[in-house]
């Protein structure tokens, strides 16, 4: 325990990481009992798990950050390779960092929060009944949006999300990889970039799914480009829309 403080520690001092990223490690590495701690990988954390629920956050990609930093009312720990951040409603709990901002902009509960992370790294982001907005991170993004709302721009890596009674609508680049969008009850609106290359294959129950300019379709199948990328689309009483632009 002692040496990783102490490692972490060092980092800020060399300015490796933020002092906000040591508070974060050092309270993840306080928050249970040290023989139950799964040991830290070299490096730090490798992913960021966000957990949104009756609020808004935003997440923005920021080649500034080693990680991930956030502002505004949310627990932190750290979970094998992964950063677990949870906005937090109200300020319970010996993790919790709680900036109230007042008369900014944000509502008066303290429910907004901002993550700014390395645009590199992986991101999941599960919301429930909230709103999130996520910016210019250029990992792979998997979210679960449940009877919420998440808007997703300038991606450049697969993307996996599924939407129960949500809304979703993303605009980026897609050319590699396997992405996949499992849509149930909810709105799904795709927007690619002219760069993309994917092969888009369609499985419809009840819902509808459509395909705009700029994409070939030929019944459940379609393709932007080349198609060396995949995108399975699958729709149970909801709808999915992907164009061009």
């Amino acid at each position: 325990m002692k040496d990783l403080q102490r490692e972490i520690l060092s980092q800020v001092a060399s300015g490796t990481i933020t002092a906000e990223e040591g508070a974060a490690r050092l309270e993840a590495l306080e928050s249970g009992p040290p023989a139950a701690t799964a040991p830290t990988p070299p490096g730090g954390p490798r992913q960021v798990k966000l957990v949104s629920r009756f609020g808004n956050t935003e997440v923005i990609g920021d080649p500034a950050v080693s990680f991930a930093v956030a502002d505004g009312p949310h627990r932190v720990r750290q979970d094998g390779d992964t950063m677990l951040i949870e906005q937090s409603i109200f300020s319970e709990g010996t993790f919790e960092f709680t900036r109230r901002m007042g008369r900014n902009g944000l509502d008066s509960f303290g429910r907004n929060l901002t993550i700014r992370m390395n645009p590199t790294l992986p991101l999941f982001a599960k919301v429930q009944a909230g709103n999130v907005k996520i910016d210019g991170i250029h990992g792979r993004i998997s979210g679960e949006i449940q009877a919420g709302n998440c808007v997703v721009n300038d991606f450049r890596a697969p993307i996996n999300l599924s939407v129960v009674a949500g809304n979703v609508e993303a605009s980026g680049k897609l050319d590699s990889g396997a992405s996949s969008i499992n849509c149930r009850v909810g709105e799904v609106k795709v927007t690619l970039g002219r760069t993309s290359s994917v092969r888009i294959k369609a499985r419809n129950t009840m819902g509808e799914i459509a395909f705009g300019d700029g994409v070939s379709a030929d019944g459940n199948d379609a393709k932007v480009g080349s198609g060396t990328g995949t995108l399975e689309i699958e729709c149970t009483m909801g709808s999915v829309r992907v164009e061009v632009e």
